[in-house]
């Protein structure tokens, strides 16, 4: 199985590198989901990577796995329509694209298959003057070396 780390670090270099997304959305305030800085300004991106699973036997030494993860849209206008811009960015950004892990040295320790789309959820008021948002997909990720 991979490392989660390696992924979150790909998705975040990945919606980073979208200029599309980087247009709304500073640099700075594409992170991971758990991030836990001083500061902390809107609008932002947060990615949560949340379950692998092994394919086949179920055995955690396979060499390929599913790997669910969901980018988290978050708003402080009065409108909800800039959360749902970010997330359609996201979705542009991430829906069919391969990720792989291009910190080796000696090439990819990992790769994946084309991302999925899993489920968007619409941005629903996550307090009092915060909009959240959020998409949910799911890969197809291999180890190659």
């Amino acid at each position: 199985m991979i490392s989660h780390a390696s992924f979150q670090e790909q998705v975040i270099d990945t919606l980073q590198a979208y200029i599309d997304l980087t247009n709304i959305v500073a640099l700075g305030e594409i992170r991971e989901e758990s991030w836990q800085g001083t500061e902390f300004s809107y609008p932002n991106v947060r990615v949560d990577v949340r379950t692998q699973t092994p394919e086949g036997s179920g055995n955690c030494r396979e060499k390929a796995s599913i790997e669910y993860f969901s980018v988290l849209a978050f708003s402080d206008l009065d409108s909800s329509l800039e959360c749902e811009r970010i997330c359609f960015e996201i979705i542009e950004c991430l829906f069919g694209a391969a990720l792989y892990d291009e910190a080796a040295s000696q090439g990819p320790n990992w790769m994946s298959r084309t991302v999925n789309l899993v489920q968007f959820n619409a941005p629903r008021r996550g307090s009092e003057k915060v909009w959240r948002g959020e998409v949910a997909f799911k890969v197809r990720v291999q180890e190659v070396a």
